[in-house]
């Protein structure tokens, strides 16, 4: 006999049992027709009855597991359909919402929502997809559907469990037959504790606390088809190590932090060792991370981070030095000013981004920022496209142009785009610096709003020594009307000095 036949069993007197005190008696339902209903329902053909059971089910998918139960009530054709469905959706909100008109309490409401889960879960296999979204959520809970989840070999599993402030409530209400069978489900899970996932490809994570157990451990120790993982918002509390091994992985996304309330020891601050061979995509947001120097992702192409606090500024060459390989790179202001000269006594020596073709930064227009973005550029030796956008409105800074001896910007770099809100005075400083180390430059783009536009200050650049043999200068002018305005000036070698000349056209 299947192992699982007792449990399953067990599940579906439960399951039935559960849809009883919600109102919904499936033994009771009687089918009849008139004579008159049975035409109307031969000449209409059940239009959406007909359907495959693979549209039917993807139909159903949209709809949370209150309401796809409900259809039961259709027409004797749909009276079972709901216990196959493949792709299950929980959302304790609106059980909640239907619960209460039944003078239950919010605890006994949460009670019979995870009874109603898991039962639900125990009496169909295989399961393609499972979402759940429950503000009320503990270690026990969430290790027990872990657990489930990967008996039923769910291949992707979305969980939304409220920042893991809310915990479940006691057991105490449960009919006797429901409780037993919970209990049974808790104890497989103490006997035969979660190993792997077998199926999972794609695993997404709101708000779960993982404390000081084995679950995250054992979550993400061996996930061997897992393409797509996201923990946003987690919380970590006591864990200063965070193993990842997905050979298959491909997408990383990482949220480290939370809302405003939040207690920054949640966030996840320890190392991060990832076994990721085949990772491409990495996105994180958060304070500094500290990768492990045995991580491994040798095939990245893009990356973006957001570093949202300053914290231990030497730990950034490790997380540097992760993502060297990367191709494509988004960065935010702090990120930026980590490579200023002001943190180099903290951070030390970067290592270079050899591979990287495309940069993206945001940053301030700060003399500290400006510093950094040149670092940066340093050790970007290939790269090809270079895209900055000014968070802030300046002041007036002090900093000023130079000429570096040694070539810091790309020889492959040959087009630079700028966005900005701000005053384009502050701004000739820093294209100045460009086009005078810049050999291969030929183009730079400016977008900002009209009317802060100063045309005079860029006649200054005539007396610019060009790196390069010309280049053109194009500002793009957006009003609120929708019309467009460009203006460009082109500078070029002439002799020992520059000339140039400046057009104006709109539409």
């Amino acid at each position: 006999m299947n192992k699982e036949a007792p449990l399953l069993f067990a599940g579906i007197s439960a399951l039935f049992a559960a849809f009883e005190e919600m109102g919904i008696s499936t033994k009771n339902i009687k089918w009849i027709q008139t004579e008159n209903e049975k035409n109307i329902e031969q000449e209409s053909h059940d239009r959406l009855s007909s359907l495959p059971s693979e549209i039917l089910d993807h139909i159903l998918s949209f709809l949370s597991m209150n309401e796809v139960v409900k259809t039961s009530l259709l027409s004797r054709k749909w009276r079972y359909f709901w216990d196959s469905t493949p792709c299950l959706s929980f959302d304790f909100r609106d059980f909640w919402n239907q619960e209460r008109c039944l003078n239950l309490s919010y605890g006994e409401c949460v009670i019979k929502f995870w009874v109603f889960v898991k039962c639900a879960i125990v009496i169909r296999s295989p399961i393609c997809r499972l979402r759940l979204h429950c503000e009320v959520c503990d270690t026990i809970q969430l290790d027990s559907l872990l657990y489930l989840c990967a008996m039923k070999e769910v291949q992707e599993l979305d969980i939304f469990t409220g920042y893991g402030i809310l915990q479940c409530p006691s057991d105490r209400g449960v009919p006797t037959h429901v409780d037993a069978f919970i209990q049974g489900v808790n104890s497989l899970v103490e006997l035969q504790p979660l190993t792997s996932f077998s199926n999972l490809k794609t695993l997404n994570l709101v708000g779960v606390q993982f404390d000081d157990s084995d679950i995250a451990e054992n979550v993400f120790s061996d996930c061997g088809v897992l393409e797509t993982l996201s923990l946003e918002h987690c919380c970590f509390v006591m864990r200063n190590h965070l193993k990842i091994s997905a050979n298959n992985l491909r997408t990383l996304n990482f949220i480290n932090n939370g809302p405003d309330w939040w207690d920054y020891a949640c966030m996840f601050d320890g190392e991060l060792e990832l076994h990721t061979p085949n990772l491409v995509a990495f996105w994180y947001s958060g304070p500094v991370l500290q990768l492990s120097q045995s991580s491994d992702m040798q095939f990245l192409k893009n990356a973006s981070i957001e570093l949202q606090y300053q914290n231990k500024p030497g730990d950034l060459r490790a997380m540097v030095l992760g993502i060297r390989h990367v191709q494509e790179l988004s960065v935010s202001p702090n990120f930026v000013l980590y490579y200023s000269p002001e943190f180099k006594k903290y951070a030390g020596d970067f290592s270079p981004l050899d591979s990287l073709s495309s940069l993206k930064v945001d940053m301030e227009f700060t003399g500290d920022h400006m510093e950094g973005i040149i670092k940066l550029l340093q050790l970007s030796c290939n790269l090809e496209t270079l895209c900055i956008r000014f968070t802030e409105l300046p002041g007036i800074i002090s900093w000023e142009s130079r000429k570096i001896d040694a070539p810091i910007i790309s020889h492959k770099l040959n087009e630079i785009e700028i966005f900005t809100a701000c005053g384009l005075e502050n701004l000739v400083e820093l294209i100045r610096f460009f086009v005078e180390n810049g050999k291969s430059l030929e183009k730079i783009n400016i977008t900002q709003e009209e009317e802060m536009l100063d045309l005079e200050e860029f006649y200054t650049l005539h007396d610019a020594e060009l790196a390069c043999e010309s280049v053109s200068i194009s500002i793009g002018l957006a009003s609120a009307s929708g019309t467009i305005k460009m203006f460009d000036f082109s500078f070029w070698k002439c002799g020992s000095g520059t000339a140039g000349q400046s057009i104006e056209y709109g539409r």
